[in-house]
């Protein structure tokens, strides 16, 4: 189905190496198609084998698809969630402005796994004087509006993305769970960031509530996921980079109710039926802000006067 590393890995967020079974591998070739590697699709509820890291609670595959496999899935991946990209983009737009309000510089910003760019547009509202978008698929570009489809750079995050920009700071929502070395990106914006500048990442908490509740039927449980974090990973792997003054805080998401269905893991009958009374209703595009288990973490390079 895909390429995978022979030699198992260590924990990717804090480097131990002992740890314990979470999940059997749970792949069906029947189900993999344009959208397994898309952003906010259906759950498939597919999973690599998954350890527990015995030293962060890190959730990790120990056996991740090769960098070049996921390169080609992620540029060929459909898109067709601009609605809900656009309602992601402002509960992270929300949650960030308290910690951009103590930054000294506001040079440029970058997300990456910036999608159809809907979080730019914020970035701009925030202050910064440039903003970058990293988007490895060309379909998410394609679907950005005409004002930020210029700011998009198509590719993976590499500092040679980036050689024109100095960031103050460095956006990544929802993107670390699908990264093979995570702690080769949270280093590499460690050395492209300003002095002073920051960090944010929004990570799935598979020790949330809801996420716990659910178990293996959690739509966090995916393909896509080669690692899940809890604030003690996520901590761990910022400050392992050298961020200081880490910060982790619980954030709400709000979204239409019709994309908060697509997340349940009811019958597929079911969820179809309650689907089509949900849009023959005035409720399928109700927006309900729900606290589902994410969370934002933010960590500071320091600064030259402190290094």
């Amino acid at each position: 189905m895909f390429n995978q590393h022979h030699l198992e890995r260590a924990c990717p967020a804090c480097g131990a190496t002992a740890s314990s079974k979470f999940a059997d591998e749970r792949l069906d070739p029947g189900k993999m198609n344009d959208f397994t590697y898309a952003s906010r699709k259906q759950p498939e509820f597919m999973c690599l084998r998954l350890v527990r890291c015995a030293q962060c609670d890190l959730v990790y595959a120990p056996s991740p698809p090769d960098t070049s496999f996921l390169t080609s899935a992620y540029a060929d991946a459909a898109y067709d969630s601009a609605e809900e990209a656009k309602c992601a983009a402002a509960s992270y737009a929300k949650a960030l402005e308290p910690y951009v309000e103590h930054l000294r510089s506001r040079t440029a910003a970058v997300d990456v796994g910036a999608g159809n760019g809907a979080l730019l547009g914020w970035l701009r509202q925030l202050g910064f004087a440039q903003v970058v978008g990293i988007e490895p698929s060309r379909a998410a570009i394609d679907a950005a509006s005409d004002d930020v489809r210029g700011l998009l750079r198509e590719g993976m995050f590499s500092p040679e993305m980036l050689k024109d920009v100095t960031p103050s700071l460095i956006c990544s929502f929802m993107t670390l769970e699908h990264l093979a070395d995570p702690g080769v990106f949270v280093k590499t914006a460690f050395e492209l960031l300003e002095p002073g500048g920051m960090i944010a990442v929004v990570v799935h908490n598979w020790q949330g509530v809801l996420n716990r509740s659910l178990g293996l039927r959690s739509p966090i449980i995916d393909v896509e996921h080669l690692q899940l974090y809890n604030p003690k990973s996520v901590i761990a792997l910022l400050k392992g980079a050298g961020f200081e003054a880490v910060d982790v805080c619980p954030i709400s998401n709000s979204y239409p109710m019709r994309y908060w269905l697509r997340l349940t893991p009811l019958p597929g009958t079911m969820k179809a039926a309650m689907g089509r009374l949900l849009e023959r209703s005035a409720l399928a595009d109700l927006k309900i802000p729900l606290r589902v288990g994410n969370i934002l973490a933010v960590g500071t390079k320091p600064s030259m006067e402190s290094a």
